[in-house]
């Protein structure tokens, strides 16, 4: 995807939401971490109605990038919105409003926040707004096949990888850790199976050498939304088709956690693992007793002699440089060098897509 189709331009007709979407798409990365936006509206909605007549939809999802570019992106094209649905898990760390229930509430749309989506008593509510369409990105509770039932179209998971590749809840990292040359992100029925369900629609983009997770997931997002497009077409058309994917021949990645260099590894190992982990899971080293983050690397010409920051002589080690905090690796006069800064790194929780 060329960078042109990333130049996102909003068009609510409503000031808080057009700068809200142009504050996201403006950002080089998308984060899969809560946002951590307290600004209010000022005024009430000032933009077109929803539709009231097209398939009801409620949308699940946390406010991250990630999510938050698929909600406002149903508001753009108009949809039925009839409900929003929180998870109240990321706030047991993360005791802010959720934008998610912010922007559903601008809109005088119901908000719906569960702890447990599969407990009778949701369920029961869920129904209650008789949906056509569930439509979830990036929401961190696995569902049942009662609640799952409850939609009568069908309940839609925007998960971003090539399906059956990479299931689980950080497709994108995995991406980048196994050094795959292509990358993708699908829509799929949701099924009680993690990522398992009938693929409606797909699309693939090619993973640039210089991509992060955070790169990758926003290129990604804006694919995405070309694709939950095509599928809700479908849906309202009923010409919908689903493809039932190879689940046994492709991967499932368990939740990531934090990663400690070892630099023995290959470079390009080393290398991965650093462009994985930016913006939200940064791999560490530690030294005197204190973790130490490292947000880019790359390699440096051969230079004899190392000046400020100069830590301790290390073993053989690939020419290297990090920044945010920076460590520092070459050869120098025969020796190998590190250093690095004294800031600490993200303690934010992961989300499940």
């Amino acid at each position: 995807m060329r960078e042109a189709a990333l130049d996102h331009q909003p068009a609510f007709d409503d000031p808080w939401l057009d700068q809200l979407a142009t504050r996201i798409w403006s950002k080089p990365e998308f984060s899969m971490v809560p946002i951590d936006l307290e600004e209010v509206p000022a005024q009430p909605y000032a933009g077109p109605r929803l539709d009231d007549r097209g398939p009801r939809i409620v949308f699940f999802g946390i406010p991250s990038d990630y999510g938050t570019a698929f909600l406002l992106h149903l508001i753009e094209k108009r949809v039925n919105l009839v409900a929003v649905v929180c998870s109240t898990r990321w706030q047991r760390t993360h005791p802010k409003a959720d934008l998610i229930a912010r922007i559903a509430g601008y809109l005088g749309r119901p908000v719906e926040v569960t702890a447990d989506a599969n407990s009778d008593a949701f369920v029961r509510c869920l129904s209650a707004y008789e949906p056509d369409i569930v439509v979830m990105a990036s929401f961190d509770q696995i569902l049942t096949a009662h609640t799952l039932a409850v939609p009568t179209r069908g309940w839609l998971n925007v998960h971003p990888s090539l399906l059956p590749r990479h299931r689980g809840p950080e497709p994108i990292y995995w991406t980048i850790v196994n050094g795959d040359r292509e990358a993708g992100i699908t829509v799929h029925e949701t099924v009680p199976r993690i990522d398992a369900g009938p693929i409606l629609a797909q699309r693939r983009i090619e993973v640039y050498d210089e991509d992060t997770a955070g790169t990758l997931s926003k290129r990604l997002v804006a694919e995405g939304l070309g694709a939950l497009d095509e599928t809700l077409a479908r849906l309202q058309e009923g010409r919908a088709e689903a493809i039932r994917p190879l689940v046994d021949r492709g991967s499932y990645e368990p939740p990531v956690r934090q990663v400690g260099l070892d630099w023995d590894q290959p470079f390009e190992q080393i290398e991965r693992l650093v462009r994985a982990g930016d913006p939200d899971q940064p791999p560490f080293f530690t030294y005197r007793g204190r973790r130490r983050y490292v947000y880019e690397i790359r390699r440096l010409r051969a230079r004899s002699g190392e000046g400020p920051g100069v830590i301790s002589p290390l073993p053989s080690f690939p020419e290297v440089k990090c920044r945010s905090p920076a460590c520092r690796g070459g050869p120098g006069g025969g020796r190998r060098h590190r250093s690095v800064t004294d800031r600490n790194g993200p303690d934010a929780p992961r989300q499940a897509v």
